[in-house]
């Protein structure tokens, strides 16, 4: 393969080496530039230094990156696998990610999720115009990795068959957690009844709306989401056009000697966008999704969640009989 490197990309294979139509992974290991302030002192504590949380060995011997890119590698291999990064977080990143993802983008800055996302969804648009894509965090626990892989393939004939839609994974809302994204749910969608219209979409409540999104059925956002590239790119332009019309003028400009210069100018010039309260907010009609059933999810940006996961863990196995649905994030 060819190998090209740029300043702020680095890729295992050029445009037409790739298949346009076909599936992708958008992995995005660095949603905001930012290091997972939250979990500092948690990671110094654990492993005596500062460590970006998504490349920490928080359970066996991989990474919670190589855990996330390791699972999905099942339905898309490296090759048509794009993980977004920081720039200062190389040390970390490519020795973890080789093997795991041809095409990686370091952020020339911190932008917020918006601005990762659909630059690095511009790249995609380049190579593969016709692709579905399956969007993941990094930084997420799910388990067992065979049965959440079923819901991921799902959700990707779904996006298939409705190329206007995104659909989103789901799991039910728990608690009134003030840090995760709610979706409120219509009518079903598609001839799978699991799959219904999201008719509201609420990032980060304070407390009492959360309870009251409690009470009314409301599931979490888990940030993994499937959907083609226009359908993508079309919920873009309704929420922000204006990112969109910048970014129509980026996606040319993937592969040639101006490709640097362009994402410079998009980090320097463009405000952050955060991608759940400036897009999917704004346009929940664009939106569908699917329940992650029999799947145990936690979004691993706390220390509580972590701690909480693993004394589970421990517990079923000192149980003779332990729950199967443990053994998705194996001790390696």
């Amino acid at each position: 393969m060819t190998l090209v490197n740029a300043s702020f990309r680095t890729s295992l294979a050029t445009p037409d080496e790739v298949s346009s139509e076909t599936d992708w992974t958008l992995a995005l290991a660095s949603r905001n530039g930012g290091d997972g302030v939250q979990l500092h002192d948690y990671v110094v504590r654990r492993f005596g230094r500062k460590i970006p949380k998504q490349y920490c060995c928080m359970l066996g011997r991989r990474s919670m990156i190589e855990h996330t890119l390791d699972r999905l590698a099942e339905i898309t291999p490296a090759s048509r696998t794009l993980c977004v990064t920081a720039s200062h977080h190389a040390e970390w990143a490519m020795p973890q990610l080789a093997g795991r993802a041809d095409h990686v983008f370091r952020q020339p800055a911190a932008r917020d999720t918006g601005i990762a996302l659909y630059v690095a969804l511009s790249m995609i648009r380049r190579w593969a115009p016709n692709a579905t894509v399956t969007i993941t965090p990094t930084d997420h626990y799910v388990a067992p990795a065979t049965r959440y892989l079923e819901h991921v393939a799902a959700a990707q004939g779904v996006a298939r068959r409705m190329r206007d839609k995104v659909v989103i994974l789901a799991v039910p809302a728990l608690t009134p957690a003030p840090d995760l994204g709610y979706l409120l749910l219509g009518n079903a969608v598609t001839e799978i009844p699991e799959v219904r219209q999201v008719t509201n979409f609420v990032e980060k409540p304070c407390t009492p709306i959360a309870e009251d999104l409690l009470a009314q059925d409301a599931l979490w956002n888990t940030m993994v989401m499937c959907g083609t590239v226009d359908a993508l790119w079309e919920l873009g332009r309704v929420a922000d056009p204006h990112l969109l019309d910048i970014l129509d003028s980026l996606v040319p400009l993937i592969g040639t000697p101006d490709e640097d210069d362009a994402l410079e100018y998009i980090y320097r010039a463009y405000l952050p966008v955060s991608f759940s309260r400036d897009i999917l907010e704004r346009a929940p009609e664009r939106l569908c999704a699917l329940e992650l059933r029999d799947v145990e999810w936690s979004n691993w940006g706390n220390p509580e969640r972590i701690e909480a996961v693993l004394a589970l863990r421990r517990s079923h196995a000192l149980m003779p009989c332990a729950d199967t649905r443990i053994s998705g994030w194996h001790h390696t």
